[in-house]
């Protein structure tokens, strides 16, 4: 009984640790809240994409997200004192690479796994930098 209930305590930090991600408070009204949507809708199709290997939709997917790193690595590095969002981006961007590489290779699989790479970075800027009532 006693192992039953570390287990499950167990899981429930596991399943609770992003609520526990250190969030940063940024004033980001500046940021550029339509791209960030826009990035929304094309990562929610992106590994769709690629497991159903429509190679043309994966790359303009791909296409979308650069434009989204690229600006978020410009954004916090103007911003300053955010170097982990800069080193986020910069990851996402490789991420990215790894993805096209594997396109171009007809390599469906191992491109869905760098997509979900490129997921993660997604999900770990948003667990520290994105605003609590943001619309993306």
């Amino acid at each position: 009984m006693r192992k039953l209930l570390m287990l499950s305590m167990l899981a429930a930090m596991i399943v609770a640790a992003p609520v526990f991600a250190q969030r940063v408070t940024l004033d980001l009204k500046d940021y550029d809240d339509d791209l960030m949507h826009d990035i929304d809708r094309a990562i929610k199709y992106f590994e769709p994409d690629i497991s159903g290997q429509n190679a043309d939709a994966a790359r303009d997917d791909a296409a979308e997200l650069r434009r989204g790193f690229v600006y978020t690595q410009d954004y916090f590095t103007k911003k300053g004192n955010t170097p982990d969002a800069v080193e986020i981006s910069k990851q996402g961007l490789q991420q990215l690479d790894a993805v096209l590489k594997e396109l171009d290779a007809q390599n469906f699989d191992g491109a869905a796994e760098a997509a979900r790479e490129v997921s993660k970075a997604c999900r770990s800027c948003h667990d520290t930098y994105k605003p609590d009532k943001a619309r993306f």
